[in-house]
């Protein structure tokens, strides 16, 4: 049964049938596939690119000369900077198109990821790799916030869509990044990825987005701030935002590449001895979960209770985590249990983008995205710091055991978080 929003969650007064009518008018089918598939090869290409880090680490640590714990940092630092860089973008949405912000944060990606080819320190890696997440950081609030503009009846299943295949270009980059570097080095791979980022920015630049999606643009700058705060303010009110946002923090793993990008392979490296191609054919087969996991459970979540659904996912999460922790380096049981562990974790993320889009109007998207990924994605550093401190101090066992307990608190908090859909389940 339905449940009736109280007045601190900040619900919509209307559903998504009765959202701006000329935006679903004059919007056409072809322009609404350009925009999936644009977000969704820009989202790959994200992703494609951080998920080559995880293969890239090993050389890259050995030439600048830095260890685990210096990796944590850098994450740590990314990260933040990341989360907050994700809060900022809400603001520019009302001044700016979207596709205009994710050009600009395309080609400052560009940059970034060109300027880690020439690095030299410990430092100037970590300065070079706060640009390139400055840029990627735009991806998913402004690409979430723009999918669910133009697909307001389907979000379970397009914003699924996406993360899949943004788990497309994570699949494929382990082992990409192995095959690059029996050519060339490191530093020859950064360069060649920049240019993917490049691309993307012209494309966005030169695509025109309907202002009729979001006609608040056609307002003076003094009201453009007022709206942006205002809309801030509300989302911020909005109690079921908060909630699913601290969901999102609590889980370990399961927001873009994290601890598994970071500590997986030098884990199947150092302590299970595999060899390069067969740990990166391992990650790989983790993301490959990670893209036939987050479509069934959105798949799900179009039908029956999103709440309902999003606890089982995190409840799968926890036990795929420790499946992960008790692996000997059989590669049988290790591929299993990797693709298994990437199905369940990487569905929360799918499972919370429509709950957030589905709990405020279509004028508070961006400010709740923006408030979303932020909340959700600050934990990052210390989820970092931490997983590196008990591989460190005990052991990889004991370190994917915690990030198995921090789904079971997720599964807590959404006993606060409601359904607020008003539209009868996709067919």
């Amino acid at each position: 049964m339905q449940q009736t929003p109280d007045e601190g969650d900040q619900a919509p007064n209307v559903g998504d049938s009765a959202r701006p009518a000329e935006a679903e008018a004059v919007v056409t089918p072809a322009e609404r596939t350009t925009v999936l598939w644009l977000s969704n090869a820009s989202h790959a290409a994200n992703h494609f690119q951080n998920g080559m880090l995880s293969v890239l680490w090993v050389p890259i640590m050995e030439e600048l000369g830095f260890g685990l714990f210096q990796l944590g940092v850098l994450q740590a630092i990314r990260s933040t900077l990341n989360s907050v860089s994700q809060g900022l973008y809400g603001f520019l949405t009302p001044f700016f198109r979207r596709t205009r912000i994710l050009a600009f944060a395309n080609m400052l990606m560009g940059l970034g990821v060109m300027l880690s080819g020439f690095a030299f320190s410990f430092w100037s890696f970590v300065g070079s790799r706060v640009f390139a997440a400055t840029g990627s950081s735009a991806q998913h609030p402004v690409g979430a916030s723009l999918l669910s503009g133009y697909f307001p009846k389907a979000r379970g299943k397009v914003l699924a869509l996406n993360a899949s295949v943004a788990s497309v270009g994570s699949f494929l980059a382990p082992l990409v990044a192995t095959a690059m570097l029996s050519y060339i080095g490191w530093r020859q791979v950064f360069f060649v990825l920049a240019g993917f980022s490049v691309a993307f920015g012209l494309v966005y630049l030169f695509f025109s987005e309907r202002r009729s999606v979001d006609e608040r643009r056609e307002r003076g700058t003094r009201s453009k701030l007022r709206e942006g705060f205002s809309n801030y303010r509300l989302v911020l009110k909005n109690r079921n935002i908060l909630a699913i946002s601290l969901v999102m923090m609590v889980g370990a793993g399961g927001r873009g590449g994290g601890v598994n990008d970071l500590y997986l392979i030098p884990w199947m490296r150092t302590e299970l001895l595999l060899g390069p191609w067969t740990a990166a054919w391992a990650k790989s087969v983790q993301q490959l979960g990670g893209i036939v996991g987050p479509l069934g459970f959105g798949w799900l979540s179009d039908r029956l209770s999103r709440t309902r659904v999003l606890q089982a996912s995190l409840v799968l999460s926890a036990f795929g985590s420790w499946l992960v922790a008790v692996q000997d380096g059989a590669l049988v049981p290790l591929f299993v249990s990797l693709a298994v562990y990437g199905a369940f974790t990487h569905s929360r993320m799918t499972l919370t983008q429509p709950l957030v889009a589905d709990s405020v109007t279509d004028e508070q998207l961006d400010a709740a995205f923006s408030i979303f990924y932020t909340i959700g994605f600050i934990s990052t550093p210390f989820w970092a710091i931490l997983t590196g401190a008990l591989m460190a101090l005990f052991s990889f066992q004991v370190a994917f055991s915690v990030l198995a307990l921090s789904y079971l608190l997720g599964v807590v908090l959404m006993f606060w978080v409601k359904d607020m859909r008003k539209v009868p389940a996709a067919t």
